[in-house]
């Protein structure tokens, strides 16, 4: 197979020979933590929320390293998760919207009597395509099986949301590259208290909290590694529903007024608060376990996969403007990296999509792209590595993309999508497209186009219009071609 390092009109650009000032010698571990339907207001390190949640670890994960406050997710988690795995975007790979569960799962055991009441989660439509991420996509975890000579060993922890049984099912994230895996199939729990743990393509039957308990898979795998270097992607499912209130011994705030037994109307932001509390909580013991000298010389990143879901919607952002919308609550997320050679308590403006963590791992691992990534695929990845030690560079891009969409190729169906560059921003919704300043209106709250653009913003406006139709015609399958989808047919977990 022929390969090749820069793959156009969007390119995966990195220097696979780049050592960050200051870095170690030895090959890095890498941890990449994802946080669940988490938007930049909820974490106080971001200055954006009212009366954020209590995050020490991650507060103190931003005063280790560099803070970005331009990274784009997708507004939904199945193609935020594919983008990341495969570098690129939605409507090259199919997936735009949440992958629908596979097969029935036998029955968890009985929950335990000491949890907590949890709100049951709502019915999830049925879509009318299937939907998977294809097992001829080429992802992170292979990169770094077609280099063995670097000596990693790769996990996936926690929640995969990947999978149908078409790309295999429980054996998804094995038959994906990683060499283990152990969590959740599925995108969401039923309890957090009670659920079925696939690990390694066997199901098994697991009670106890959910979160504590992948902290300890997680450990474990990694103290089972000794000197060889290590890639893990751990995804809680925490804050996502179904709502509850955590286990007390992982609460930084005091939440006794809640009632552990019923969610009055009106309370679930402060279960919700309580529920990011208790992820930082195991955030926490991860990173206090590792031996010093392992901790020295791993990158730890962290980024939330999409917005905040809308009943936990708080402002700036407006309820219907976060999670599965392309408005920014929707896709403007916390990423968070530290780690050897990485700038501390620093805050970078440089644009970073989704995609980007792609060729991002592949640049910390010392890994060649034209050694390793396969030519017959456009990517769109661009590693934000130049940041890290000089957080302060100037942005290596011009614009970032999200879109969501249902339906598998050739019948999809667009739904929204957006594209931003340094101060301007494209929305279409339903069907209609807006313009947004996001210098002088960052929660878009005036829509430019219901009045007279000025020359600059009708050369943005056009600018980026045009960068749309290009990046949609570089895929045999132009979105511009295909019908807007009706917007209930897009509610999703």
């Amino acid at each position: 197979m022929t390969r090749k390092t820069n793959i156009q009109p969007t390119a995966l650009i990195l220097v696979p020979a780049l050592v960050l000032s200051g870095a170690l010698n030895a090959a890095p571990n890498i941890l990449l933590i994802i946080g669940d339907d988490m938007g930049v207001e909820t974490l106080a390190s971001y200055e954006v929320g009212e009366n954020p949640p209590a995050t020490a670890a991650l507060d103190e994960l931003a005063r280790q390293g560099v803070r970005f406050t331009n990274f784009w997710s997708q507004p939904i988690c199945s193609p935020t998760r594919a983008t990341m795995l495969t570098g690129r975007y939605g409507f090259r790979t199919g997936v735009g919207r949440p992958i629908a569960h596979g097969p029935p799962m036998p029955e968890p055991p009985a929950r335990p009597e000491w949890a907590t009441y949890e709100r049951p989660v709502p019915e999830r439509p049925v879509f009318d395509a299937p939907l998977y991420l294809r097992p001829e996509e080429f992802t992170l975890p292979m990169a770094f099986k077609a280099n063995p000579d670097l000596g990693y060993a790769t996990a996936a922890i926690g929640k995969w949301h990947l999978a149908n049984t078409a790309n295999g099912w429980i054996d998804h994230p094995n038959l994906a590259g990683f060499d283990h895996f152990s969590g959740l199939i599925e995108g969401e729990f039923v309890s957090y208290f009670s659920w079925n743990k696939v690990v390694d393509g066997e199901v098994a039957g697991t009670s106890g909290y959910a979160p504590a308990d992948k902290a300890v898979d997680a450990l474990r795998w990694i103290d089972e590694r000794g000197d060889e270097p290590w890639f893990m992607w751990f995804a809680f499912n925490l804050p996502h529903i179904p709502m509850h209130l955590p286990p007390e011994e992982t609460w930084q705030s005091d939440y006794s007024h809640l009632d552990p037994a019923s969610i009055p109307e009106g309370m679930s932001g402060a279960y919700f608060a309580a529920m990011i509390e208790a992820m930082d909580t195991q955030i926490d013991r991860i990173l206090s376990s590792l031996d010093p000298g392992v901790r020295e010389n791993t990158y730890v990143i962290f980024l939330g996969d999409n917005g905040t879901a809308g009943i936990n919607a708080s402002p700036p952002f407006r309820r219907g403007r976060g999670k599965n919308s392309v408005y920014e609550g929707g896709v403007n997320v916390p990423l968070i990296v530290a780690g050897p050679g990485v700038a501390q308590g620093a805050v970078s403006e440089v644009l970073v999509n989704s995609t980007d963590l792609f060729a991002t791992v592949m640049e910390m691992a010392g890994i060649d792209p034209a050694e390793s990534v396969p030519d017959d695929a456009v990517h769109d990845s661009v590693s934000f590595v130049y940041a890290l030690a000089d957080p302060g560079a100037p942005s290596r891009r011009d614009w970032l993309y999200a879109d969501r969409f249902n339906g598998s190729f050739p019948d999809a169906k667009i739904g929204d999508y957006a594209m931003r560059g340094h101060r301007y921003k494209v929305v279409r919704f339903r069907g209609e497209e807006e313009f947004y300043d996001l210098r002088e209106d960052p929660y878009e709250g005036a829509n430019l186009l219901t009045g007279e653009l000025s020359p600059e913003q009708q050369a943005a406006y056009l600018s980026l219009s045009e960068q749309i139709r290009i990046l949609h015609a570089s895929e045999r399958q132009s979105r511009d071609r295909m019908p807007p989808i009706a917007a209930e047919d897009m509610t999703a977990p």
